[in-house]
């Protein structure tokens, strides 16, 4: 019986040395890896796939000699060369670069903590890029992220006022916002986007639906990420220099230089702006600085430092709208964030060690005590007078949080790719006003999180993980995420099903947790606020890749929202509890189109069914059981159009806002706020060599309206400047 192995050994022999291997790396053609794509070799052994590694390397063996054709499984990507490679006994390497086609593939890293293609990944995502953001032109970053299917804005005012983004019906702190992968949420999830402008930003990626799964607290509705410009592999050295000045004392200056020799790249930029906005004491005034650096020490390991600082002050007049502006009220901020991460990546397992640091230092004065007024709109008056209380040291808002983690991708056989990690944050604050007292609480938060994702025969991709997370203030949680894409067609006119589901948990805010006011109490026994997301969708691409079309309906369901309520109405003492539960479900559109090769279209509409189904509804009806969500459209729209001839670029932009449920919060009634249409344009003409001029106008139709009830939005604005780029890289 002994002899039965040895001579199947002996038959099999002849046929492995008649067998060979083909290796290799897929990568997209401004140097990004890909990873968990299917790679196709198709000859004489028949179809063989291999899903890539973490650092986008493949592997397909036991293949009989022979011509091969390759194919990798990324629509809206082709091969740069012929897709053929010879197999014999030895192994082969091929490696593949791809090259975007018409209405290209996003490649987002925010979704599974790594580079994936889209299609592949079952989750909801917008990628907005270097060229997409420089041709936007836009002076902030809200109007960006309003052309983004299933975000709604709103800012309180002009630009740098106070701004919040709502994703698929969430509150605005429902959704993790990163800078360079450190998380810069106030603890609870406030963030505000009003001071922050597209400055050297290299893409933002917004995901929709519950992201808990890989970021813990704060990613109930999704995740906003921000990453710094970086400078491309084999970029030489190119300086880069603005001058711009327009409306309302618009006036903004930028320079910055990048650029990689031998192992070291870099990118540093350096902008100011001042503006006094139209509404009286609302100036604002921002200086910005950006770096990446990176060191590539060898073939595999890379370290990489990024910092952000924006400082900016700007005068706060209140909703002038409904009577006389404060005009000694003001507003001071300063963010800082750092990171630095050292990644070794391999074939088949890739480790990366990080650590970040985000503070933010806001610090609300108020000098003088400007009296009493009674709120009035088109001939209504509040039924109470609206005070003025002097507050001539200020409330300071200050808050610190320190990030570490480690996370591990690994390959695991040819279907496989596991990414695995733990986080460690700190957050510390001093809060209050500064004549009394600070609150100065401090919580330490862990994290340890594992996803798959798996490649299911030839057409299927499934993403399945969760995290367990151990918050200083709520105790421990364990949160699930799962998302499928099913390529049911393949090639330039893939048609592509997709789903995911998943819960978010959140924080509680340091007021909510720790706060000792005798009007707000906190409450040490708040349970997270929770969320539970689906979508279903389906993405069809058409004409070769020059059209792309997809939509969404999604379900999102907030539950054990916190809220303020009173606990004794005699004395006016209140605390916070879990009480408040939403939900929000509806549709998303998007089309974007290239049917010449000047011209590009993007078009995104929004529709959102969103209600309150539990509120203590203590103090305004806008918040009682029944009613639709504060500041969210139901219908919302943008459609823009870009021409690209040599020299010249130009493109418009019209977004439509519908009406929605808001509160003038002063007492006068108003529970709507009306629907607006706002056109922006811009065009940007070559001079001579590297020398740029362009015009840009903000709501060219002059339209009056209001983002939030009681502050008007800025009327048209027109923008104008020179812009300089030298060497290499240097365009985006």
């Amino acid at each position: 019986m002994r002899v039965l192995p040895f001579f199947l050994i002996l038959l099999a022999a002849p046929a492995a040395a008649n067998t060979g291997s083909v290796v290799g790396q897929v990568r997209t053609s401004d140097g990004l890896a890909l990873s968990g794509v299917a790679v196709t070799l198709d000859g004489p052994g028949g179809a063989r796939r291999s899903a890539t590694g973490p650092d986008g390397s493949f592997r397909v063996g036991g293949l009989p000699a022979g011509e091969y054709t390759v194919s990798v499984d990324a629509p809206g990507l082709a091969l740069r060369d012929p897709g053929f490679v010879s197999v014999g006994p030895a192994e082969s390497r091929l490696d593949v670069v791809l090259v975007p086609a018409p209405v290209a593939e996003r490649v987002v890293v925010s979704a599974t903590r790594g580079e994936a293609t889209l299609s592949t990944l079952g989750v909801s995502a917008d990628v907005l890029d270097r060229r997409h953001i420089d041709d936007r032109a836009a002076p902030s970053l809200l109007p960006l992220l309003q052309d983004t299917a299933g975000v709604a804005v709103s800012r309180a005012g002009q630009v740098g006022q106070q701004g919040s983004a709502f994703i698929r019906g969430g509150e605005s702190r429902y959704a993790r916002v990163m800078v360079d992968g450190v998380p810069v949420n106030q603890p609870g999830g406030a963030f505000d986007f009003g001071t922050v402008l597209p400055f050297e930003l290299e893409r933002v990626e917004v995901v929709r639906g519950a992201a808990s799964s890989l970021y813990g607290t704060d990613a109930l509705a999704g995740v906003v990420s921000l990453q710094t410009r970086r400078a491309g592999p084999g970029e030489g050295i190119s300086l880069r220099a603005e001058a711009e000045g327009g409306s309302f004392g618009w006036q903004r200056g930028q320079s910055a230089t990048s650029g990689s020799r031998g192992g070291v790249d870099w990118s540093l930029g350096v902008q100011r702006l001042t503006t006094d906005n139209e509404a009286p004491n609302s100036a604002f005034e921002q200086t910005a600085v950006a770096l990446s650096s990176g060191l590539r020490i060898d073939a595999a390991t890379h370290a990489r430092v990024v910092a952000r600082l924006d400082d900016s002050a700007l005068g706060t007049p209140g909703p002038i709208a409904f009577g006389p502006a404060d005009l000694d009220a003001s507003f001071e901020r300063t963010d800082l964030t750092v990171s630095g991460t050292l990644r070794r990546s391999g074939v088949s397992a890739s480790h990366q060690i990080s650590l970040g640091y985000a503070r933010t230092n806001q610090l609300s004065l108020d000098p003088l005590d400007s009296g009493c007024h009674v709120p009035e709109w088109e001939g209504r008056q509040a039924l109470f007078p609206s005070c003025d209380f002097a507050r001539p040291d200020g409330f300071l808002n200050r808050t610190d949080r320190l990030v570490g983690g480690y996370q591990a991708d690994l390959s695991l056989g040819t279907r496989h790719l596991v990414t695995t990690g733990a986080e460690l944050e700190h957050e510390t604050g001093d809060i209050g006003n500064r004549s009394e007292d600070l609150l100065r609480p401090t919580r330490t938060n862990y994290g340890a999180y594992v996803q798959d994702r798996v490649l299911i025969g030839s057409r299927a991709y499934l993403t399945v993980g969760g995290r367990v997370e151990r918050n200083g203030s709520y105790g421990t949680r364990a949160v699930p995420r799962a998302a499928l894409a099913f390529r049911v067609r393949e090639g330039d006119d893939a048609t592509t099903l997709r789903a995911s589901a998943g819960m978010g948990i959140k924080e509680p805010s340091f007021f909510e947790s720790y706060g000792e006011s005798f009007f707000a109490k906190g409450n040490p026994e708040l349970d997270p606020e929770r969320s539970t997301t689906f979508d279903v969708g389906i993405e069809q691409r058409l004409l070769g890749s020059r059209l792309r079309a997809s939509v969404t309906f999604f379900h999102h369901d907030y539950r054990d929202q916190i809220a303020y309520t009173l606990v004794d109405p005699d004395t006016f003492a209140g605390s916070y509890i879990n009480l408040a539960h939403t939900r929000a479900q509806g549709l998303e559109v998007v089309v974007e189109a290239r049917p010449a090769s000047a011209l590009e279209l993007l078009g995104q509409y929004t529709f959102l069914d969103g209600e309150i189904l539990e509120s203590p509804s203590d103090f305004d009806p806008v918040y009682a059981p029944g009613q639709p969500l504060l500041r969210r459209p139901r219908h919302q729209g943008s459609l823009t159009a870009q021409l690209s001839f040599p020299g010249v670029r130009a493109g418009v932009t019209l977004a439509r806002v519908g009406e929605r449920a808001d509160s003038d919060f002063v007492g006068i009634g108003l529970v709507r706020s009306p629907a607006y249409t706002r056109l922006d344009a811009r065009v940007r003409v070559r001079l001579a060599g590297p020398l740029e001029a362009y015009v840009v106008a903000d709501n060219l139709l002059d339209e009056a309206y209001q983002e939030a009830l009681g502050f008007p939005a800025l009327g048209r604005a027109v923008r104008g400047g020179l812009r300089l780029r030298l060497g290499r890289g240097a365009r985006p």
